[in-house]
């Protein structure tokens, strides 16, 4: 018996705080001609429970309040400085993402800090991280000399991608780090091929674009595109992206492709016009996307428009393909009635997709 209640007194100290799972943060420090950005990532259920306070946490579009908080947290964890004066982070971007096998506070943050440029003739940065110290030092004192669980977590891993790469692991020991502002500072190809991947991950990242892709390609039809299809639809992804860098893209926009493209469906004379129209939609939306995320550099928006037409062109080549192949497979069923039950089929799949544009729509206004 009195076994047994020092081992219930033992797990009830244990547990007197709870244990949350801490995993390293990365942060990517990119030093441009203008600016210092840091990309951070975290994992940690200490970002819901000590900081934001919000359940369930909303992937995007946080309150000023809310954003505050991060603000200021990442700020007192996270400190830069150029030859010893301390630089101010401020936060551009922030989102949470859940996959759909995550459960709970399972999740990943996004944070985006933009500083001030290092002082003319700067020689060096000096960074240090010390996330989740508080509560670190709680349990502390809690668990006094046992070991603390997810001891590992508490580092901070820093990469710098300058003319040099640098990397640094700073843990509770050694939180500190200091790198050459000449070695950290970003080559104007490393900032061409960052926007190139920024620009193809918008429509690659999008899903809500994926039905509205499958639409323009079930509205454009079965038959290869004519000269002026190939034409007009990268043109008007262009014009779309080029548009972006000035507009503010609405939620309900990609929904309206959607919409559009599957009503312009077997509407010979719509064809074109509605898909172009739901292509410079795309367009204007993938810029949104991309936009926040590019470098200041003066070829920043002609490489992530390379990259989104690549990546788009692609998966609209994907989508045709698909309904091609679907008019080849109907034809060996009946060559003679091929276009009559590639129309119903067509019909059939451009109304399902219409429906799931009006709903997003409809949702996109609530908001």
């Amino acid at each position: 018996m009195p076994i047994f209640i020092w081992l219930l007194g033992a797990a009830l100290s244990a547990s007197a705080h709870d244990l949350y799972p801490i995993r390293p943060v990365r942060a990517t420090l990119l030093v441009e001609p203008d600016r210092i950005v840091a990309d951070l990532r975290a994992d940690s259920i200490v970002w819901i429970e000590e900081v934001t306070g919000l359940h369930p946490m909303p992937p995007r579009d946080w309150s000023a309040e809310t954003l505050a908080k991060v603000e200021a947290y990442a700020n007192a964890h996270f400190r830069l400085s150029a030859d010893g004066s301390p630089l101010e982070g401020r936060l551009v971007s922030a989102r949470y993402r859940q996959l759909p096998w995550e459960v709970n506070e399972e999740g990943v943050f996004f944070l985006r800090l933009v500083y001030p440029s290092a002082p003319a003739g700067g020689s060096f940065l000096t960074g240090s991280a010390r996330f989740y110290e508080e509560y670190r030092k709680e349990l502390e004192g809690e668990f006094g000399n046992r070991p603390l669980p997810f001891r590992e977590g508490y580092r901070t891993l820093v990469d710098v991608p300058g003319r040099r790469r640098l990397a640094f692991t700073l843990t509770t020991e050694a939180p500190s780090f200091t790198a050459s502002i000449d070695e950290a500072r970003r080559t104007a190809p490393a900032m061409a091929l960052e926007s190139l991947q920024r620009g193809a991950q918008a429509p690659l990242g999008a899903a809500a674009g994926f039905p509205a892709l499958l639409a323009i390609a079930l509205c454009l039809g079965a038959k290869r595109p004519g000269r002026a299809a190939v034409a007009a639809l990268p043109a008007s992804a262009a014009c779309g992206f080029a548009a972006g860098s000035f507009l503010v893209a609405p939620a309900w926009l990609i929904w309206a492709a959607t919409l559009g493209g599957a009503l312009a469906t077997g509407r010979a004379g719509l064809a074109l016009p509605v898909g172009a129209s739901a292509v410079g939609c795309l367009g204007l939306a993938w810029a949104q996307a991309a936009g926040p995320l590019l470098p200041h550099f003066a070829l920043a928006v002609p490489s992530a428009l390379a990259g989104a037409l690549a990546a788009g062109g692609a998966l609209l080549a994907v989508a045709r393909s698909g309904v091609r192949a679907e008019y080849r497979r109907l034809a060996t069923v009946s060559e003679s009635r091929v276009e009559e039950l590639f129309a119903r089929r067509a019909r059939l799949t451009a109304t399902a997709l219409a429906m799931v544009g009006a709903y997003g729509l409809w949702q996109s206004l609530q908001r």
